[in-house]
């Protein structure tokens, strides 16, 4: 299966109901899926609750899988609609903290409290900064920076034009800038 492409494999599972093929989809996407899930309603139990209700709609939905857009494009909007209908039914987003993994470095030197608790501070603060965008520009973010996805793929999983899915970009990218500068001059003590 690792052959095909995932277009191929819906294809199959539209044709065949080809169970393998959901199998393969399911494998190859799942983590994608789920951290996008997770990082918009900002927490994970109902995060991997709406990634697996997305891949059931797949399967339930799979007619209506048009080829050759790519299958991950139509996947996330599905996701995304999914995130939008807790969003509403829950009506209003929760202030919990935005959950960055921050990835573990092994360099070599030696640990240092000082330097930890200054990188988890940043790590803290860069969390909120992203938790604090809105969430459109927060989700443009999430798709562009965690899951590398191209901005007209942005733009049809948001449904908008490609432009705003752009000028989104940036104003979370200005923001965010905007926090790191001040979590340098904070380090530097410059006020």
């Amino acid at each position: 299966m690792d052959s095909f492409s995932d277009e191929d494999l819906m294809l199959r599972l539209q044709r065949d109901g080809d169970g393998e093929a959901f199998a393969e989809l399911f494998r190859r996407h799942r983590a994608g899926i789920t951290s996008y899930t997770c990082r918009l309603v900002r927490d994970v139990n109902e995060g991997e609750n709406l990634a697996q209700e997305a891949f059931l709609r797949m399967l339930q939905k799979r007619d209506l899988y048009n080829y050759p857009r790519k299958l991950s494009t139509w996947l996330f909007t599905i996701a995304r609609n999914l995130v939008t209908d807790y969003q509403k039914k829950k009506k209003a987003m929760t202030s919990e903290s935005f959950d960055l993994m921050a990835d573990s470095q092994d360099d070599g030197h030696a640990w240092r409290p000082d330097v930890a608790a200054m990188e988890e501070e940043s790590l803290r603060l860069l969390r909120g900064a992203i938790a604090s965008l809105p969430p459109q520009h927060r989700e443009v973010l999430v798709l562009r920076a965690f899951h590398d996805l191209s901005y007209r793929e942005i733009a049809e999983i948001v449904d908008c034009p490609e432009s705003t899915a752009r000028s989104r970009m940036d104003y979370a990218l200005k923001e965010l800038r905007a926090v790191w500068q001040r979590l340098e001059r904070k380090k530097t003590g410059n006020p």
